[in-house]
């Protein structure tokens, strides 16, 4: 009798234990785009209104760096279809790390409605003389970046609609540019590109998000 109800626990403990191990791999799979929403502070796209983007950079005591100029954008970037006539962008920089400087760029038109965000992550240890060990580990920490980017902007938009990945071969002098690309007819387009060297001494990852 004993026998058989230690029996009956033992399996139901396994069966407790097996469960919790998939519900915590799932988790950990999600939980990794959402990690990236918390800690980059990617902009909530359902309120595309410049009052609300100074709010939330303030309350993150971000560093407002605006230029007192115009700054246009590559139509590789932003294509622009409905001809928008962009005011001059509020940027702000602020310290992710303990890795990353990141800068936020918000493209808007005089009705305070913006029309494309950038983001650039840059090395926020940068210096001439790095060693060699300290260059892989950055470009460890960018590659290991550019993945999570990835998997949050697949898990938001669907999969991607372009890639070019030339890191697995960079060109004759040596650098690199990956892209990705989200088009989406009905909703948001995002483009995601890192550039590099195989030495690691230069890292930096762009993303544009604009609306249809």
């Amino acid at each position: 009798m004993q026998q058989t109800i230690y029996k009956h626990v033992t399996q139901h403990l396994k069966k407790k234990i097996v469960i919790s191990i998939i519900f915590l791999t799932l988790l950990v799979g999600c939980g990794t785009s959402k990690r990236v929403f918390q800690n980059e502070r990617i902009f909530n796209y359902e309120n595309l209104n410049l009052n609300y983007a100074l709010e939330l950079e303030k309350k993150l005591k971000s560093k407002d760096i605006s230029p007192s100029y115009r700054i246009g954008l590559g139509e590789g970037i932003y294509l622009n279809e409905n001809n928008y006539k962009l005011e001059i962008s509020r940027n702000f920089k602020r310290i992710i790390k303990p890795n990353f400087s990141l800068e936020v760029d918000y493209h808007f038109t005089k009705d305070s409605t913006i029309r494309v965000i950038m983001y650039e992550w840059n090395d926020l240890k940068r210096k001439k003389n790095k060693s060699e060990k300290q260059n892989l580990k950055t470009k460890k920490a960018f590659k290991k970046k550019f993945i999570e980017l990835t998997e949050m902007l697949t898990n938001k938009y669907g999969e991607p609609t372009f890639s070019e990945i030339e890191s697995e071969n960079p060109k004759d002098d040596g650098t690199y540019r990956d892209g990705i690309k989200w088009l989406n007819k009905n909703g948001m387009n995002a483009y995601l590109f890192a550039f590099g060297n195989p030495k690691g001494s230069y890292n930096q990852i762009r993303l544009s998000i604009y609306p249809n």
